[in-house]
């Protein structure tokens, strides 16, 4: 960094001034300081020397004819774009107004008339550091900006690939809504659903610990044990310990498996349910009764294989009868007091619906209408 703002032997400056004395005068000093000089005789002038010069500090007379130097500033503030033209206005001016003008056209500072080569020399060389300070500035901006494109070119490959292992099984099936809306173009939320060969369905929730990438690395095994598990026919139970033994096996300490799993026997009219670390699930029957589905169990991924309890909770149905599975960006959604939806938010929409309203849409609605004014925190 101390290199890259050092003052250099020479510097490129454009004079316009039309007074060819003062011109004179102050190109003489400029050059004395080792310098290159471009001069102009007015504003025209210098807005086309700007564009054939490309100086890097600009000396402008306010008051010249043809065109006056606050309009060539503007101009030549234009031309710059977002690379910085120190400009230093040459004035006698000496109202405030008129000085205040020049700055709004795009000034810097003022030199004033005579010129003392002292100042002169001092504007020169500070000015000359911010416009190194700002060249730095903006490399490593586009340097950042190149790098995150680069990452987000990757992960979009990443995520196709992503895509293909762990796809979507069967979730656009009549008897399932659901929601995802992640705070990334990976996230640690997954949704699993895929038929049994004999008949029924299970579906598995999970929430990794995390956001981003790190937190969807341990998604795409668990999408290869599942569907190869359901498509020969392996129950929730015996899904739920390969999950927990490929996740103690890979995640680094700290990191873990919220999930839940649902085992669906039509024949039956029964659910079975294991949650695991997950927010307690509702059960919305026909009546209108809540009945709640509590997280009994550890997170996948914790506990070693002898320790590990695959028991799942039965739960008697009748059609029309709606599980809610929800991962904790639900209850931790936040209004703009900085309050949460918690399991109050979700009991409320429950019970507060319309008699025809799908609790699908009346959780959505409801936490959608609590966070509107709030920026999203977790994924969804």
């Amino acid at each position: 960094m101390e290199e890259s703002v050092a003052e250099p032997k020479s510097l490129t400056i454009l004079i316009a001034d039309d007074s060819d004395t003062d011109r004179l005068i102050l190109a003489v000093l400029v050059r004395r300081l080792g310098h290159r000089v471009f001069e102009a005789k007015n504003g025209q002038e210098a807005v086309q020397l700007f564009q054939h010069c490309d100086p890097d500090i600009v000396l402008l007379d306010a008051l010249m004819p043809v065109m006056d130097g606050m309009e060539a500033a503007r101009q030549i503030k234009i031309l710059a774009g977002e690379r910085m033209v120190p400009l230093i206005f040459l004035t006698s001016l000496s109202e405030a107004e008129e000085l205040a003008k020049c700055l709004d056209a795009g000034g810097d500072d003022f030199l004033t008339k005579p010129y003392n080569r002292v100042i002169l020399e001092a504007k020169i060389n500070a000015f000359n550091r911010m416009r190194l300070m700002h060249q730095a500035l903006s490399s490593q901006r586009d340097l950042i900006r190149e790098r995150n494109e680069q990452l987000v070119t990757e992960q979009e490959i990443a995520k196709r690939v992503f895509d293909n292992v762990a796809h979507t099984g069967c979730l656009d099936a009549f008897n399932i809504r659901h929601h995802a809306s992640p705070l990334a173009l990976f996230n640690g939320d997954v949704l699993f659903a895929a038929p049994f060969p004999a008949g029924g369905m299970l579906v598995f929730i999970g929430d990794f610990t995390g956001h981003g990438l790190p937190a969807a690395i341990g998604a795409m095994p668990l999408a290869e044990i599942f569907y190869g598990m359901v498509s020969k026919g392996f129950k929730g139970a015996d899904v739920l310990r390969e999950f927990n033994q490929k996740l103690k096996k890979i995640l680094p300490p700290g990191m873990f498996c919220c999930g839940g799993m649902i085992e669906t026997e039509f024949k039956h009219n029964q659910l079975q349910v294991w949650n695991g670390g997950l927010p307690d699930g509702w059960l919305v029957r026909t009546s209108g009764e809540l009945e709640v589905v509590p997280s009994r169990h550890l997170p996948l991924g914790i506990l070693p294989s002898d320790q590990f309890d695959d028991s799942m909770d039965t739960l008697a149905t009748e059609p029309g009868d709606r599980l809610l599975m929800l991962t904790d960006g639900f209850l931790e959604s936040r209004n703009a007091e900085g309050q949460l939806f918690g399991d109050s938010g979700i009991r409320r929409a429950l019970e507060s619906r319309a008699g025809t309203q799908h609790p699908f849409d009346a959780v959505m609605e409801a936490v959608g209408h609590f966070s509107a004014s709030a920026a999203d925190t977790d994924d969804l």
